[in-house]
């Protein structure tokens, strides 16, 4: 199948398309991808249904907004997607799906027995109708109401990259996005959990002292010096007592603790607290790793890379996703996109070790056009 992959994360920076052609095992075959930024409009539409979710009660009707930041996303890939075929040469008509992750803007995972909510706004019935192809999204709605954390997901895909590329095992796969999460690939089976915190805190503490979107090459964090007592105290979180799997929302841990420093320490404690947590669950599942592989938006801060290099190095050598001539930019994407595949085939995306399902389970949610609707660009 011949796929166009879609992410948007937590970061509200822009948007990941990637082409991958697949069978949902172990056929790997990309094509051209693109990073494009998110209009300061779509952000802002977003932002205020983020912030209506994080105040939204069990049992109540969801906010209004959701369905205006529905709309504006949904558009907002249409854009894109129209843009990204333009750019490249492409023909819609040629593909066989789009794999679109959607939007999140509330995941509250289960606790004591109870299911947990997770929120990924799109509209796959309007961008099916647009695009005449079948999308498929939703993909974690499956996961959370069988009681699973419903994240994270790209696993299986993080599984198949490594089964490429035939690297020793055990290997480590980190996703830095606005949370971290680990994959850890082993001989016999997948563990996967997010970790905390990777850009999402300090993209805020930058936008709150700045107005800029983030620290560029982690030059902020470079100039100040990391509070280790903070970061201790960050550490102490209940999260960290918890045994994998096990997922965050990216509001979880809040800027309060660092409220009392300037930019710099601020961000140079932040950039810590992501590396000490990274290093306290990897030290946790994958002492005995080949390799500690970088991938997301945060393999681009140099600073973070540096520290991170130094943290994990008694663990593993620590590698950045383009040094195994993986695209560290396009992976969520093209993990959507073979998500997509497996959906379509009714095989599993989530798995007991890496949401806590019972049981191997299929997901994704497929809206398919009208025929007559099938177009050619």
């Amino acid at each position: 199948m011949k796929i166009i992959g879609f992410m948007t994360g937590t970061s509200l920076d822009g948007i990941d398309m990637a082409v991958l052609e697949t069978d949902g095992e172990a056929r790997l075959s990309f094509g051209p991808f693109s990073e494009k930024p998110m209009p300061p409009e779509v952000r802002a539409v977003l932002e205020a249904a983020t912030k209506d979710a994080l105040g939204w009660a069990r049992g109540t009707a969801e906010p209004e907004s959701f369905e205006v930041a529905r709309r504006a996303i949904a558009d907002y890939h249409l854009e894109a997607l129209t843009a990204f075929v333009s750019e490249n040469g492409l023909n819609l008509g040629d593909f066989d799906a789009l794999g679109v992750h959607g939007q999140t803007v509330l995941h509250e995972r289960p606790r004591d027995g109870v299911k947990g909510r997770t929120v990924q706004l799109f509209d796959g019935a309007w961008f099916a109708e647009k695009t005449g192809l079948p999308v498929v999204c939703d993909f974690r709605r499956a996961d959370i109401e069988a009681g699973g954390e419903a994240a994270p997901l790209a696993p299986v895909y993080h599984r198949a990259l490594v089964q490429a590329a035939g690297l020793e095992l055990p290997v480590v796969v980190v996703n830095l996005g606005g949370v971290a999460n680990i994959t850890v690939v082993t001989g016999d089976g997948l563990t996967a959990l997010d970790t905390g915190p990777a850009s999402g805190l300090m993209d805020q503490w930058m936008r709150q002292h700045t107005g800029l979107l983030f620290d560029e090459n982690g030059a902020v964090a470079a100039r100040g010096s990391a509070d280790g007592h903070v970061v201790a105290d960050y550490i102490r979180h209940p999260y960290f007592l918890q045994d994998a799997p096990k997922s965050l929302d990216r509001y979880d841990f809040t800027l309060d603790p660092i409220s009392h420093l300037g930019l710099e320490d601020g961000m140079a404690t932040l950039l810590m607290f992501t590396a000490t947590s990274l290093r306290f669950e990897i030290f946790k599942y994958a002492q005995k790793a080949s390799a500690i592989i970088l991938c997301g938006g945060g393999r681009n801060n140099i600073q973070l890379v540096k520290v991170l290099k130094q943290t994990l190095s008694d663990i593993a050598p620590v590698r950045i996703a383009e040094e195994l001539g993986w695209r560290g930019g396009a992976i969520e994407a093209e993990a959507f996109a073979y998500m997509a595949a497996r959906s379509l085939k009714g095989l599993p995306i989530s798995f007991p070790g890496t949401t806590g399902v019972k049981a191997p389970l299929t997901g994704g949610v497929v809206y398919r056009p009208d025929p007559s609707l099938r177009r050619s660009a």
